[in-house]
């Protein structure tokens, strides 16, 4: 696993015919092939959002390296999660009727 550190929150915008704002909360770490789905939760297993994509953000610089004898350009890229914030997780919970605890419920 990677450390998943949460590096910041997306605004996409408000969600068609409602008032709900489409969140992201970004993390440090991609997102591997399988992850998609699952959630991301801190120390104390508090669920933050649910890993949707994973982003390919470029850095601006492109170094020049031999390969086979032949200069290629790579380009360079940060890979981030993104991932659907709490917020529109419980909103979805809420539209449907499922009953969920928070932790502040808990207290």
């Amino acid at each position: 696993p990677y450390e998943g550190m949460a590096t910041r929150i997306i605004s996409g915008g408000v969600r068609p015919g409602t008032s709900d704002e489409i969140l992201w909360l970004e993390t440090s770490s991609p997102g591997l092939r399988g992850q998609s789905g699952g959630p991301v939760f801190d120390t104390a297993g508090r669920v933050w959002g649910i890993q949707s994509m994973t982003r390919h953000l470029p850095l601006g610089f492109s170094p020049s390296i031999q390969k086979n004898g032949v200069t290629v350009e790579e380009n360079q890229f940060i890979n981030l999660g993104w991932c659907a914030h709490v917020k529109a997780v419980l909103s979805f919970l809420d539209q449907h009727g499922v009953n969920y605890y928070r932790a502040e419920d808990t207290v």
